[in-house]
């Protein structure tokens, strides 16, 4: 099945979930735990999993975060924001995992901390979360660059994979400003002890943001500012020169495009490019009106967020 949907409405994505909620069975309790995996690659990953109490829905997502911060952001603590405890409590059984380079998972020289290392990386995470969740295959979801590493996954490992999804992801279209910007992180980071450098895409996010909560935005802000003052800059050279580029056509995992109308790190030339080079017979491209890249953090976002996500990830 070939499937577009081109700036969705929200209302629309939203009827689709509440249609769905008395057939797929929602549940209010959700188990919590935090583990490490020690993967094939050599790196300890923190992975934090909420799944349903009772009988959930069978099916098992895995959330992959960009590189501004780490995996917090898809469980924001803040009334109904989270990501996560959404899914959860509709039945699937979620999985955050600190890619390495971030929190307590191990941290590598900053140049190691690439697209195709950090997807190397999740073959053992998603082998350890099918046996925990007892299904045979594995969603996986990327935000930002993390989006590129989902791609490398879908091409790496597909036999252990179910679908894929990627929000706010760049394809081949990057901004000249951007480039020139990443060209002198590079130059910095050859310089010794420079494999981590100032993480400053926080500041001012209020300008890059829909319609938003002060103290959600309040959150993320002490968030990236007290522990991702950093980040590895290995990413860079990927944004640039996409690795994921020739693997795009071979994938044929169902795979949705999820952007905001406001995306500012994508343009949509872009996203509709990625969409057309897409391998794959069954695929969508959302657009939720109004939302900037951070849907997360916005009132409206996040929950066209996880109501696309949830429909994606549960649809027949």
């Amino acid at each position: 099945m070939r499937l577009c949907l081109v700036k969705t409405a929200l209302a629309i994505v939203a009827a689709v979930a509440m249609t769905l909620a008395p057939v797929l069975g929602f549940t209010a309790e959700i188990n919590e735990d935090t583990f490490f995996i020690e993967t094939d690659t050599g790196m300890k990953l923190t992975v934090l999993s909420k799944s349903p109490v009772s009988e959930g829905l069978g099916r098992a997502v895995l959330l992959v975060h960009g590189s501004g911060v780490g995996m917090e952001y898809w469980d924001i603590p803040i009334r109904d924001y989270s990501v996560m405890n959404a899914l959860a409590k509709k039945g699937l059984s979620v999985y955050l995992v600190q890619c390495r380079g971030y929190g307590e998972s191990t941290k590598p020289n900053g140049m190691e901390v690439t697209v195709t290392n950090t997807a190397k990386d999740l073959k053992s995470v998603v082998r350890e979360i099918a046996k925990r969740a007892k299904v045979d295959k594995v969603s996986i979801v990327g935000h930002s660059t993390g989006g590129l590493v989902a791609l490398m996954a879908a091409q790496l490992f597909p036999e252990l994979l179910d679908r894929v999804v990627v929000i706010g992801t760049p394809y081949k279209k990057i901004s000249p400003k951007f480039v020139a910007y990443a060209n002198k992180v590079l130059e910095m980071s050859k310089q010794p002890g420079n494999d981590y450098v100032p993480n400053r895409h926080h500041l001012n996010i209020e300008k890059r943001i829909d319609t938003y909560d002060e103290d959600v935005v309040a959150w993320y802000k002490k968030l990236v500012g007290e522990k991702y003052g950093k980040m590895p800059s290995g990413i860079y050279p990927d944004i640039i020169k996409n690795p994921t580029i020739p693997y795009v056509p071979k994938i044929k995992l169902p795979t949705l495009i999820l952007n905001g109308s406001n995306e500012y790190v994508v343009a949509f030339e872009d996203a509709q490019a990625l969409f057309g080079d897409l391998g794959s017979q069954d695929k969508a491209f959302i657009v939720l009106p109004g939302g900037f890249h951070l849907m997360f953090l916005e009132k409206r976002g996040s929950v066209g967020l996880q109501e696309s996500l949830f429909f994606w990830l549960t649809k027949k």
